[in-house]
């Protein structure tokens, strides 16, 4: 997971980027809602649930999931196990992880193969030179940044059993694009096992619904625009699925009229061109968080493809010139509705 932002401009952004329309009002007497910040942003957990106690705990054991999750996988942690396997990069033994651990990076490594690189976990030694937080953000240096990037590549981890090993010395994984969903996709376990049948986990954007609102309708999203902060593209119905984003104005600073923005793109270590923002709505927040980053990287064109040859998944694509692209159903999701600003869509 990436070091935690010191500014609350890109946290806000996050968060109002995917807002639950609608989610509850205050006669809503069975919705329990609680927020903690882990991860390096807020996480919202939100149940609807007659049995007050059976929320609470469920609640509780949920964030206890992120938490402990968040032990194992986060690089801003020098005791996590991937801060240890990240320093033991090179070595010829094979260095034993979590099943937790095992599970990401076996899902990252799958999502970089069928990217075609787009999507890459071991981005770490790129991502670290750059510095989009605090008050001086910072350019990496140009040879620096040129000797990182032969580092980068996903074909370099090796796993072997439940252990795994990176093959080159400095190398290292960085999870922050697909960890944070699957803490997400935990929690909702947790609370699904606590007997809990309707429910939203809200991770900074990276979403996942469960059932209905009390009304009995799906959970109502709404997707902001990343140009217009206080206005929305779409919105439409959520249950049983996941969604994610990743845009360039959640991370980013300025130098001149140019946006240097965290997503960046494994085969150069520059931040990607041609999206502002992509969203990706599937089964698990975990493939969401992924796939989002990896439509991002391909463009609009080759990410788009990307989602077409998948079951069960689409997306929406910004592209730089703010035009706006969908995968071949995502306008047949529930309750989906384009929403006009100025005059346009």
């Amino acid at each position: 997971m990436p070091p935690y932002p010191l500014r609350l401009k890109p946290i806000f952004l996050i968060l109002i980027f995917m807002q639950v329309l609608g989610a509850c009002g205050s006669k809503d007497k069975d919705l329990l809602r609680r927020t903690q910040f882990i991860m390096g942003t807020l996480v919202e957990i939100t149940v609807h649930e007659p049995d007050a106690d059976r929320a609470q705990k469920a609640i509780g054991q949920a964030f206890d999931e992120i938490h402990s999750l968040e032990k194992l996988m986060s690089t801003h942690l020098p005791d996590s196990e991937i801060s240890r396997l990240n320093a033991q990069a090179g070595d010829k033994e094979f260095f034993p992880v979590s099943p937790e651990v095992l599970e990401v990076i076996q899902r990252g490594i799958y999502w970089g193969d069928r990217s075609s690189g787009a999507f890459d976990i071991s981005i770490g030694p790129v991502s670290r030179l750059w510095r989009f937080d605090g008050d001086s953000p910072s350019l990496p240096d140009a040879r620096q940044l040129a000797g990182a990037v032969p580092l980068v590549n996903f074909r370099d981890i090796e796993v072997e059993g439940s252990r795994v090993r990176l093959k080159r010395a400095g190398m290292s994984l960085q999870l922050g694009a697909i960890a944070k969903g699957y803490a997400v996709d935990r929690a909702m376990d947790i609370l699904v096992s606590s007997g809990i049948r309707h429910a939203m986990i809200n991770a900074g954007g990276d979403l996942k619904a469960l059932g209905n609102r009390q009304d009995g309708k799906p959970w109502h999203i709404g997707l902001q625009h990343p140009r217009k902060p206080a206005k929305m593209i779409a919105s439409f119905g959520l249950s049983d699925k996941a969604v994610a984003t990743s845009g360039d104005y959640q991370r980013y600073f300025m130098q001149g009229s140019t946006r240097y923005h965290h997503i960046l793109d494994p085969a150069n270590g520059m931040p990607a061109l041609g999206v502002i923002s992509a969203t990706v709505v599937t089964e698990t927040v975990m493939d969401a968080d992924a796939l989002a980053t990896a439509v991002f990287v391909l463009g609009p064109k080759k990410g788009i493809e990307l989602i077409n040859s998948l079951s069960g998944t689409e997306c929406m694509v910004v592209s730089d010139s703010e035009a706006i692209l969908f995968s071949k159903n995502f306008q047949a999701q529930p309750g989906f509705e384009p929403h006009k600003y100025n005059g346009e869509i």
